[in-house]
């Protein structure tokens, strides 16, 4: 990494921490989706010591509706909004300890947990921009753009700027995806994959449900060593067999960290409901549903919906969906997305034509990061067959992979000389909607 790059590496991590700091503390509390609750599972474990349990009451959909209306006044307490409280722990086990310090110290408590996620944003460029060398191993530049565009997403930004348990799973996913990268390069041996690796899930399985399927990383990478390095396991056994050896102890471990929780999800919830999701759907009935929306729009009507709202939500989309910015800076955000997403495709085309030019490891982390894109899309999918919630940020566990291919797309799609002055253009302008969307949009329209 020549010192060239470390500056603009440093540059991009400062101005990403920069914004994620102005959006802490100029968007009102409470202005983003779920923030209360999340932060009522914070309180809650603090002040007792005990974790909540989600029961009847906990999501009042009328007054959910009527405080979000008001922009949350102080007269209206979000005490009784406690509908995360099924989440796996290890965010709020983290949040915690901050938490007793900022009351300790008289500071600002909801900006010191919101601070928090600030810093768990730099950590997941760090990770990322780790993972891009290896994607792009013959172009320096393409892992500081992978980056600027992790760090410049405004609605990213936002929600890593609140308190919720997202940022930390987007970190533990990119964790996973680095081991999974680095053994598909031989640098890490099978021990030591196994242990980290372990630790690695166990984390993930005490930190959010919806990132559980990045076991499915662990499985492709190994399958992928033991085809890339034959030469390190007995000729006598099949890949399937070399491959079980290392990842039944990785996830006996993983289930050995994780297991306690599990146990007492069973006495809580009951064993039938391990992870929760049966109490959560019937606290949640008020909820929309995907049948409901189809029975009053129609399919047609529903799937445009579900991708025009999905694709604002996922740059530009604040508060609680409500705070939209310009249709002008929408269309633009759509020619650009369309013309990195074409040129992804180019992309990859010319990847599979030229495979051979390419490592086979290199090849193997380009199916791991596809897998991640796949994996996220279908639980986004699976998720709004039963409530309608078309969240763009759902797609934010898959930012790398989405980074990679849209950084490579756009490359793709210029000669090499303009890139070098497209990109840092680009760049600014993004900078500028991130200050736009905050300044113009978010304040206005959520202060009180």
């Amino acid at each position: 990494m020549t010192n060239s790059s470390r500056t603009i590496l440093a540059l991009i991590l400062f101005f990403q921490f920069a914004f994620g700091v102005m959006y802490a503390v100029r968007t009102p509390h409470w202005q983003a989706p779920d923030e209360p609750a999340h932060f009522n599972y914070v309180r809650a474990l603090a002040e007792t010591g005990a974790f909540p349990i989600l029961q009847q009451g906990d999501y009042d959909a009328a007054y959910l509706e009527r405080i979000k209306s008001e922009k949350f006044p102080p007269e209206l307490a979000i005490d009784s909004i406690r509908y995360e409280a099924h989440q796996p722990p290890l965010y709020y086990l983290m949040a915690t300890p901050v938490y007793v310090l900022a009351r300790a110290w008289n500071l600002e408590v909801v900006l010191v947990l919101r601070l928090l996620n600030v810093l768990l944003a730099i950590i997941l460029s760090l990770l990322a921009f780790r993972i891009f060398q290896f994607v792009f191993p013959a172009n320096a530049s393409l892992p500081l753009i992978g980056v600027g565009i992790i760090a410049t997403i405004p609605m990213h930004i936002a929600m890593s700027a609140a308190i919720n348990n997202d940022t930390l799973a987007e970190v533990v996913v990119a964790v996973i995806l680095l081991l999974c990268v680095l053994r598909l390069h031989g640098k890490m041996e099978t021990r030591r994959f196994l242990i980290v690796g372990g630790i690695a899930y166990g984390i993930a399985l005490l930190t959010k449900t919806t990132i559980y399927s990045s076991a499915a990383l662990l499985l492709a990478a190994e399958l992928g060593y033991q085809r890339i390095f034959p030469a390190q396991r007995d000729s006598r056994t099949s890949t399937i067999v070399e491959t079980s050896k290392t990842l039944l102890p990785l996830f006996a471990l993983s289930l050995a960290i994780s297991g306690a929780w599990f146990v007492r999800n069973a006495f809580v919830y009951g064993a039938k409901d391990l992870f929760g999701w049966a109490r959560h759907d019937a606290v949640v009935a008020g909820q929309t549903t995907t049948a409901q929306w189809i029975a009053e729009n129609g399919l047609r009507n529903t799937l445009v919906d579900w991708f025009a709202i999905s694709f604002k939500s996922f740059w530009a989309q604040f508060g609680w969906m409500g705070v939209l910015v310009n249709d002008r800076i929408y269309v633009l955000l759509f020619v650009l997305s369309a013309t990195a997403t074409l040129g992804a495709v180019f992309w990859l085309m010319r990847l599979w034509r030229e495979r051979k030019i390419f490592s086979r490891a290199t090849r193997w982390t380009w199916l791991l990061l596809v897998l991640l894109l796949a994996l996220v899309v279908a639980a986004d999918a699976y998720y709004n067959l039963k409530f309608f919630q078309p969240q763009g940020r759902y797609l934010f566990y898959a930012l790398i992979p989405l980074a990679a291919l849209w950084g490579a797309g756009l490359y793709e799609m210029l000669n090499a000389r303009y890139a070098r002055v497209v990109f840092p253009l680009l760049y600014v302008m993004m900078l500028g909607l991130d200050y736009v969307s905050l300044a113009w949009f978010i304040v206005p329209q959520l202060a009180r």
